[in-house]
């Protein structure tokens, strides 16, 4: 496992700081205990662990997997990098945030629905997983399973049902582009590990979602979320955008913001913008 860890698993911890830094909350709103499903090596909690650099607000872990030797080496891990957090053997009844990390893959939907009950009672979700369609459109489709339950506060701008659940979507799906360590680049080790293990260090896809138990606050939802696959041309650069009336493309023109021609050409995990910014006045009903 320390191998994984050391290599694959710094692949899914890029994303999950990618995502942190996306987040619309700050660390102290969140639950002082983690919950990690799925924990693997740990690398989700340990990388929300890390965002605690005085290592006074997180207080407790329980990592979980069906592996147990998996369960021990995050343990371990954890132990040995925040010396200061309790490790949990199971469930308590304080207030959680829940950690799941890339299972999709491996997670039937007969245990997906066992997974529930858990999900509903965490105070915060997070759940992160690689960009390809079939993990995202279920992540998609998981989004309406907590709508009763919770508010939905990354990546999507409204409380409607997800715009790539519409019929004209079924092949398109909500993903971003994380950002690989510009040192990763200029590494020996890094290249040998991109050949032998056969993926690209240029591309980081993610998918994730973000949500929280309701309160009688309201969120905004008349803001657009810019997705990845914008394309730049020489006048103007086509994105596609989610914003509660649908998910949709349109075109915005150089002349009108450069800075903003540039940004949503290469859009963040945190591309989040007014209807004004993108002067829309109507979102389109064309295919993404």
């Amino acid at each position: 496992m320390s191998a994984y860890d050391e290599t694959l698993a710094q692949r899914i911890r890029w994303k999950w700081r990618a995502v942190l830094d996306a987040l619309p909350v700050s660390l102290g709103e969140l639950p002082t205990t983690i919950i990690d499903w799925g924990c693997g090596t740990g690398g989700a909690s340990r990388e929300l662990l890390a965002r605690d650099e005085n290592q006074n607000h997180f207080k407790k872990v329980l990592p979980l997997d069906r592996s147990t030797r998996a369960v021990q080496f995050a343990s371990r891990k954890i132990q040995a990098e925040f010396p200061t957090v309790e490790r949990l053997t199971r469930e308590g009844t304080e207030p959680f945030i829940l950690l799941i990390s890339h299972v999709f893959s491996e997670l039937p939907p007969e245990e997906l629905q066992k997974l529930l009950p858990l999900l509903k009672r965490a105070r915060y979700v997070l759940w992160v997983e690689s960009g390809r369609r079939m993990e995202s459109r279920r992540l998609s489709a998981l989004r309406e399973d907590l709508r009763v339950t919770h508010e939905f506060l990354a990546p999507c701008p409204h409380q409607g049902v997800c715009g790539m659940l519409a019929p004209d979507q079924e092949e398109n799906w909500c993903h971003f582009k994380a950002p690989v360590p510009k040192d990763v680049h200029h590494s020996a080790f890094w290249r040998e590990c991109s050949k032998q293990l056969g993926f690209d260090l240029r591309s980081l896809p993610v998918a994730y979602l973000f949500a929280g138990q309701k309160r009688e606050s309201t969120l905004p939802d008349d803001q657009v979320r810019v997705l990845a696959g914008s394309r730049q041309f020489k006048g103007y650069t086509r994105y596609h955008g989610c914003h509660k009336s649908g998910v949709y493309v349109a075109e915005f023109m150089k002349r009108h913001s450069k800075s903003l021609y540039e940004s949503l050409a290469e859009p963040e995990l945190d591309s989040l913008y007014s209807r004004e910014q993108l002067l829309l006045k109507e979102t389109s009903d064309g295919p993404l």
